[in-house]
C-alpha cells in the first residue's frame, strides 16, 4: 500500500511538471523510477493511465479523473507534512516544566527570561511538585520536563544531572540559647530535628558527611513535612533543627533569623554534604524544536554555589 501511495504523489507531480524527467527533479529520483512508479500504478489500478499521443505521453480519460481527484486530496496533505515538519523545526507553542519550588525560585526564576526573550513564540507551563509526583507525571505524558532531587527509578526516565546543592544544618538563636549549641554526633543526637520526609532527606546525607557512616542517625524527628519553605518557618520559630540547601538558607543567615551548625572540628568528612538535582524526560518523548530547546538550556545551566 505504501508503495501505491508514493506512486500517487508521483502521478500528481507529472500532472504538474508536465514530463517524466521535469516530475524526477522535482522528486528527486530518476526518470526511470517515474516510469516505473506509473506502470506499477496502472498495473494496481487494471487501467491505463496515459497513451501515447505522437512522441508524447498524455493522461487517458480515467488518468486526468483520478489526478482531478488527487487535487482535491494530495496538496491539502502536502500542506499538513510541511505544517508537521514546520513544528518540528520551530521553538513554537507549549513545554511542560515541573519540579521543587524553592530551587526553581533559586536557579530557574533569574534564567527564565532568557530562555522567553530567545524564543518568543515558546510557552512554558512551570508547575510545582515532590520528586515522586514529578516522576509519574512525566511517565503519564502530563509533563515534558521535570527536575528531581531524587534519581528516579523510573526506566522510562533519561536523566542527566543538571546541579549540586549542598545541605548546611540551621537553627534560630532562641532555640540555641534554651537547649545549647550541639558539637558532637551525642549532642547532635539528643537535639530535636525537622524533616523533609521518613527517608531523612538531607538529613541523612549531612549526618553521615559530619559523622562518618556508622554513627545512627537522630531519633528526635518532631516534625517531618515536604515543604522546604515551611521547614525554615519552623527552624526560626525555635522548634527544632533542620539540614537544608545553603541557598534557601542564606537570607535568613544573613537576616540572622538562623545561624548554621557546624559539628566538632576533627569529625568531620573530607566531603561537603551535597545532593544533585536532575532533568528528567520520557525516553519517548517526541525531539520537537521547543522540547529540545528548554531541555538543551536547562542542561546547559550552572550548579547553584
Amino acid at each position: 500500500m505504501l508503495g501505491n501511495h508514493e506512486a500517487l504523489w508521483t502521478l500528481w507531480e507529472v500532472s504538474r511538471a508536465g514530463t517524466h524527467a521535469a516530475a524526477a527533479a522535482r522528486l528527486g529520483i530518476t526518470a526511470s523510477a517515474v516510469g516505473q512508479q506509473l506502470k506499477a500504478l496502472e498495473r494496481h489500478a487494471g487501467v491505463a493511465l496515459f497513451e501515447r499521443v505522437g512522441r508524447r505521453a498524455r493522461l487517458t480519460p480515467a488518468g486526468a479523473a483520478l489526478v482531478a481527484r488527487l487535487g482535491e486530496h494530495l496538496p491539502a496533505l502536502d500542506a499538513a507534512l510541511e505544517a508537521a515538519s514546520e513544528a518540528q523545526r520551530a521553538v513554537r507553542g507549549e513545554v511542560s516544566l515541573g519540579g521543587p519550588w524553592p530551587f526553581f525560585r533559586y536557579w530557574l526564576r533569574p534564567r527564565l527570561p532568557g530562555l522567553l526573550a530567545r524564543h518568543p513564540e515558546l510557552r512554558l507551563d512551570v508547575r510545582f511538585d515532590v520528586p515522586s509526583r514529578v516522576s509519574r507525571l512525566l511517565l503519564e505524558g502530563a509533563l515534558d520536563l521535570g527536575i528531581l532531587g531524587l534519581l528516579p527509578d523510573a526506566p522510562g526516565l533519561e536523566v542527566r544531572p543538571v546541579a549540586q546543592e549542598e545541605f548546611v544544618a540551621v537553627a534560630a538563636p532562641s532555640y540555641l540559647k534554651r537547649w545549647g549549641a550541639p558539637r558532637t554526633a551525642r549532642d547532635y543526637g539528643a537535639h530535636r530535628f525537622i524533616a523533609f520526609d521518613a527517608d531523612l532527606a538531607m538529613l541523612a546525607p549531612w549526618w553521615r558527611s559530619a559523622f562518618g557512616p556508622k554513627e545512627p542517625l537522630p531519633a528526635q524527628v518532631v516534625c517531618r513535612i515536604a515543604n522546604l519553605d515551611e521547614m525554615l518557618a519552623l527552624v526560626e520559630a525555635g522548634a527544632g533543627l533542620a539540614v537544608l540547601p545553603d541557598y534557601l538558607v542564606a537570607p535568613a543567615v544573613r537576616e540572622k533569623r538562623v545561624v548554621t551548625l557546624t559539628p566538632e572540628p576533627g569529625r568531620r568528612s573530607a566531603r561537603r554534604p551535597r545532593g544533585t538535582l536532575w532533568v528528567a524526560w520520557r525516553k519517548a518523548a517526541a525531539p520537537t524544536a521547543r522540547f529540545v530547546a528548554v531541555r538543551d538550556w536547562l542542561l546547559g545551566g550552572q550548579a547553584p554555589r
